[in-house]
């Protein structure tokens, strides 16, 4: 037992030695987009575990083994102290999330998590992942991130597939994330006739409750100015998103890495005084047209 505890600490260390992601390397100014470190082995393999475990006693702590709560919790980039990412303790998977502290756009790609901190995070999904071409959805390919904005206003997203499917993706968007620390399984399927697009809880049985509530859902996602799903996010509250291919494959078929923007617009009201300028405006340009009438 002790022999295998040291390969698997061993592991892990050398893992973490061999990536660039420590927060004392990462600006403050590239620390909006943050990354799960883990990288499956296979690409068809589930990617996303916040957690490793060794329960088969092989040496090779795995996320599967973990059901996402046990064994050691996985570092995250470019947030504080690697730490998962918004105080997250759910089981289920998770790829990525965005902090929005301006107005703008946020790219979430393998590309941006290499650019900001040297890390080539795993941000793939299937053909079929979030609907297959069969009309279920499958839980081993669907990417979840967290988006949390520090202002009231309205985030847009779009996607692009940089690989070997087209572009058409849906999205979930729910209100809050994942709070269940019951074992997650990535087996089986959601988005079908018995879990429909609508429901607030798609990976677990019914009764359990993950502290998701669904938002919002689009099946014809992808790059285009018309094509994008949007939805409007308080301050402060985490919104969980759940994304794949829809319709073009299956969910173990065409797994390729995408791009996805994130973009906000602050929804700030006209300040009073404006409104009061501009009814001086209107009454002075009233009072010229009575002279002018005179």
């Amino acid at each position: 037992m002790k022999t295998t505890k040291t390969k698997l600490a061993k592991a892990i260390t050398m893992a973490l030695a061999g990536a660039a992601f420590s927060a004392g390397a990462v600006s403050t100014a590239s620390a909006e987009t943050f990354y799960n470190t883990y990288s499956a082995p296979s690409a068809s393999s589930t990617d996303g575990w916040t957690h490793i475990a060794d329960t088969n006693g092989d040496g090779i702590g795995t996320g599967p083994e973990s059901n996402g709560n046990s064994g050691l919790i996985l570092p995250w980039a470019g947030t504080p102290g690697n730490a998962l990412p918004f105080g997250y303790k759910g089981s289920a998977i998770l790829n990525w999330a965005v902090a929005i502290h301006t107005p703008g756009t946020q790219e979430v790609s393998s590309a941006d998590a290499l650019a900001n901190y040297g890390l080539s995070a795993e941000i793939d999904t299937g053909a079929g992942a979030w609907k297959d071409n069969t009309g279920t959805g499958w839980k081993h390919q669907t990417d979840i991130g967290l988006i949390k904005s520090d202002f009231d206003g309205l985030v847009r997203l779009n996607l692009t597939t940089l690989g070997n499917f087209n572009d058409n993706f849906g999205v979930t968007v729910f209100t809050g994330m994942d709070t269940t620390t019951a074992n997650y399984s990535h087996h089986g399927g959601w988005n079908n006739a018995t879990k429909p697009e609508t429901t607030s809880n798609p990976f677990y049985a019914a009764g359990v409750g993950s502290g998701m509530e669904y938002l919002t859902h689009s099946a014809t996602v992808n790059d285009s100015a018309f094509n994008y799903l949007e939805f409007f996010a308080q301050a402060g509250q985490v919104y969980t998103i759940a994304l794949g291919g829809n319709g073009v494959g299956r969910w173990n078929a065409n797994v390729a890495g995408y791009e996805l923007k994130v973009s906000a617009i602050s929804a700030v009201p006209v300040p009073g005084a404006v409104w009061l300028f501009g009814s001086a405006l209107a009454g002075f340009a009233g009072l010229n047209r009575r002279k002018l009438a005179a």
